[in-house]
């Protein structure tokens, strides 16, 4: 049960975050190169018709609009992928001459056009850019909301994925083009081609920094020595991982708890399987009938871990709120923890040791705590998941930034030990062999002799079970 939930957990993780990326593909350096000159042919026109408010003729920027339009008018709609490219990039052209003109709605419309193409890292700094203008600048505006769509922008911005630079060896994300100043009709200085993932940290620290998870790692971090000390980073994420286990230990002690009364069933479970093996409506309704009456709760395993996914989202949040400072914080092999941990492998990103090294503690995780199954079919399908989980666990989580992945292992090692101590005192309570006993599969059991039936488990002892073990204390006579 746990290992299903966790998969959801898992799967629903990076699809509420968004950290599969944004729509499109990194833009070749080589188009970039022609872009620029482009979007600098547009400044070379606008500055043609005067740079002050006073003086300036917009018939020049104008005039390039209308032959942008024209060139864009035969494909917009096209279907061919080359010619979908070109469209994005005219619509790209075409926003921002709508911001020389000074027209900044018209810009984002048109920029968000070229969001889910090659030419996506562009545009999305783009809106972050003017989107921030009309915020901070334009009278009339709602801030609030254009601040939001300046942050989600460049949230899409930073998903970009990782790739290695050949140059330096070292991980970064796809050049991107940024205005300096940012927002025309002002005179530019310069086009700067800059990492995107960098750019966009930058950015959104100024806006995260207001947010509760961004101070609690901010303070966590001063404590444990200052934003100066590399160490004071990795101890905040360890303290991160003990408070969310010392939040959740009543909730997993729980969840044990279930587990193990559902597994003291089992007996009966596979006799009811047996008993009514051609039919599946009497079937479930005799399992429900015996779970009532040991009341125990199927569903009752599921839910702490329900609980839980909050707590393991909001920590999520708050390492990616947190990045940009995350930036150069160097672990073991790992340069920064603000990436993902891989590794270059013939051109290809492979998954790094740090994340291995998790997928190898969620396996052995899952064999100490195994319950066992009740038919050989359950047992087949426990291993496979065991084998299986993991893999998956490695793959998703490739993406994302090291330092949750250091996270997540330390929470997973503090889960497991403290799953590993209630077994272990569990079974001392029953004067059984040990913690790993449990985590054996079932041996098919002989058939008991007519003289001497095996008797069915106390109902006192299940009652046990599903409410804990915990002795009552005897009163004293006085």
């Amino acid at each position: 049960m746990r290992g299903g939930m966790l998969v959801l957990s898992v799967l629903l993780l990076p699809l509420l975050a968004g950290c599969f990326g944004a729509m499109g593909v990194p833009l070749p350096e080589d188009r970039l190169v022609k872009l620029r000159a482009q979007l600098e042919e547009i400044d070379l026109v606008a500055a043609a018709g005067g740079e002050s408010e006073e003086d300036r003729d917009d018939g020049p920027v104008r005039a390039h609009l209308e032959s942008l339009k024209a060139s864009l008018a035969p494909i917009a709609d096209s279907k061919d992928r080359s010619l979908r490219s070109d469209a994005a990039r005219l619509h790209l052209l075409i926003g921002y001459c709508w911001e020389r003109l000074g027209e900044f709605r018209e810009a984002i419309r048109e920029y968000e056009q070229a969001t889910g193409s090659e030419y996506g890292s562009v545009a999305f700094m783009r809106v972050a850019q003017v989107s921030e203008h009309l915020a901070e600048n334009v009278p009339g505006e709602d801030p609030a909301k254009r601040k939001k769509g300046a942050i989600k922008a460049l949230e899409r911005g930073a998903n970009f994925p990782i790739q290695m630079d050949t140059s330096t060896g070292k991980l970064r994300g796809p050049l991107v083009l940024v205005r300096q100043p940012a927002v025309g009709p002002a005179p530019v200085v310069e086009w700067l081609a800059v990492d995107i993932r960098h750019h966009a940290y930058a950015a959104l620290d100024e806006y995260y920094q207001e947010k509760l998870a961004y101070r609690i790692f901010d303070f966590l971090v001063s404590i444990s020595g200052g934003r100066d000390e590399n160490r004071s980073y990795l101890l905040a994420i360890v303290l991160i991982a003990l408070l969310a286990k010392l939040i959740t230990m009543p909730l997993s002690a729980a969840q044990f708890r279930s587990m193990h009364a559902m597994q003291a069933v089992q007996p009966e479970v596979k006799k009811l399987q047996e008993k009514y093996k051609n039919d599946k409506q009497q079937l479930a309704r005799a399992q429900m009938a015996l779970f009532k009456e040991h009341k125990v709760n199927p569903a009752s395993s599921c839910l702490p871990m329900l609980i839980q996914m909050p707590i393991l989202i909001w920590v999520y949040y708050g390492i990616r709120q947190f990045v940009f400072r995350l930036e150069g914080v160097h672990f073991l092999h790992i340069d920064s923890l603000a990436n993902p941990d891989v590794i270059s492998v013939g051109g290809s990103l492979w998954p790094g040791p740090l994340l291995l090294v998790y997928g190898l503690s969620m396996y052995f995780s899952q064999k100490l705590i195994a319950t066992p199954a009740a038919t050989p079919e359950q047992q087949q399908q426990q291993k496979l998941m065991a084998f299986m989980m993991p893999v998956l666990l490695v793959v998703i989580l490739k993406g994302l930034p090291a330092a949750f992945i250091l996270y997540w292992l330390l929470n997973n090692v503090l889960m497991t030990g403290h799953q590993y101590l209630i077994m272990h005192r569990r079974r001392l309570e029953e004067g059984g062999a040990g913690p790993l006993a449990l985590a054996q599969p079932m041996q098919p059991t002989q058939p008991p002799a007519p003289s001497s039936p095996s008797p069915a488990p106390p109902r006192e002892a299940l009652d046990k079970i599903s409410q804990g073990t915990r002795p009552r204390r005897k009163k004293k006579k006085r």
